[in-house]
């Protein structure tokens, strides 16, 4: 996993810059080698979402259904059309882990494979 670097955070709204904890980014290769190919201003605001779930990654996310359930979801909009981030908590480690990011369509069937391929 990679991790990714924060800067930025003055762009964000005042309530959000204090969070309640900090929490670490990583990024999967698989949702690293995603986002480089996509467009460069759909790129910019992923990266302004990855950091505001840096922030309160509990709260911005929806928590998937079964069999998703240690998952959440993000979601962004762009040119009309829907992307998702993926990711997952780990609370002992303070860190979030971003599994995937792509288009809506077969987004869930692609991460539900990711997850349980075996």
């Amino acid at each position: 996993m990679s991790a990714l670097l924060s800067d930025g955070f003055s762009a964000l709204p005042p309530e959000s810059i204090q969070p309640e904890r900090e929490w670490t980014l990583y990024l999967t290769r698989t949702a690293d080698k995603a986002q480089k190919n996509l467009d460069k201003p759909l790129r910019i605001l992923i990266r302004d979402a990855l950091l505001r779930l840096c922030q309160n990654p509990e709260r911005l996310g929806e928590r998937l259904s079964q069999p998703l359930t240690t998952v959440f979801s993000h979601h962004i909009t762009y040119k009309g059309k829907e992307f998702r981030i993926a990711y997952q908590l780990s609370p002992e480690t303070d860190s979030v882990v971003v599994l995937l990011i792509g288009p809506h369509e077969n987004f869930y069937r692609k991460l539900k494979n990711m997850l349980y391929a075996s």
